[in-house]
């Protein structure tokens, strides 16, 4: 627990500063983040040729950094990882090994970069949806180890009770209303609002879930060590990742 405490505590000290000063400093840190993770995918698949790694690494920062067309975004990468597999055994490199870098490479790479245009926008959004992911984890957490009897899911997370996944939501609808009311729109209709962040709260829980179940199927506790207590960068941003994409098609409804 001290140790979880202490990273958590040397993650934030890194974090808040690069949140509040945006811009330029906000999108590199992004950067190193999404390398991270696909570093932590990469890991993965055996074999991989270094020379396929780092074209995933590049075409990981071409997603963040250009403010192109998404789709021709997508387009660049299929073309660039699809042209190495005229070139490379099928033991090194195949069409498995395609299929599974360009689809999260696709995924996160959107999803980062999305996270950069909602900073640009307005830092208030951001904390919005880093409250919801937050507070329904934390709380979920909590109310598992206290009320906690039913498995949620278990064979996918065994430690997941549907006591803790009820209060985290509750936890991570009420809190987050309130800041959206008073901080980003004032005029929202409280009840679409407060329905938006509870499908958000639910969202952010399968997030969990469906990257708990990647976890089973390559038999790994963790993505990674990298944040000592915690395990992996997509460890901690599982939730996030999904409260971000269920955001940009919410909002349109409210």
């Amino acid at each position: 627990m001290k140790q979880r405490l202490i990273s958590a505590l040397v993650v934030l000290i890194l974090f808040i500063p690069i949140l509040i000063l945006g811009g330029i400093y906000f999108r590199i840190g992004i950067t190193f983040i999404s390398m991270a993770s696909v570093y932590e995918i990469v890991k993965f698949k055996d074999n991989i040729p270094k020379f396929i790694k780092l074209l995933s690494y590049s075409l990981i920062i071409f997603m963040i950094f250009t403010n192109i067309n998404y789709i021709i975004k997508i387009f660049i990468v299929f073309l660039i990882l699809l042209t190495p597999l005229i070139f490379y055994d099928r033991k090194n490199y195949n069409i498995e090994i395609f299929s599974f870098l360009s689809s999260f490479i696709v995924f996160l790479g959107l999803v980062f970069s999305y996270v950069c245009k909602i900073r640009d926008t307005d830092i208030n959004i951001l904390i919005f949806l880093l409250l919801i992911t937050i507070l329904t984890d934390t709380f979920a957490y909590v109310g598992g180890k206290l009320f906690g009897k039913h498995k949620l899911i278990e064979k996918v997370s065994p430690g997941k009770t549907i006591e803790g996944s009820v209060i985290g939501s509750l936890v991570g609808t009420v809190l987050p209303t309130i800041y959206y009311i008073y901080m980003i729109n004032p005029s929202a209709n409280i009840l679409s609002t407060i329905l938006m962040i509870f499908v958000l709260s639910l969202i952010g829980q399968l997030g969990d879930l469906v990257f708990s179940s990647i976890k089973r199927f390559y038999k790994v506790k963790d993505f990674s060590n990298i944040i000592p207590g915690h395990g992996g960068i997509l460890d901690r941003l599982d939730s996030i990742i999904f409260v971000t994409m269920g955001y940009l098609v919410l909002i349109n409804f409210i």
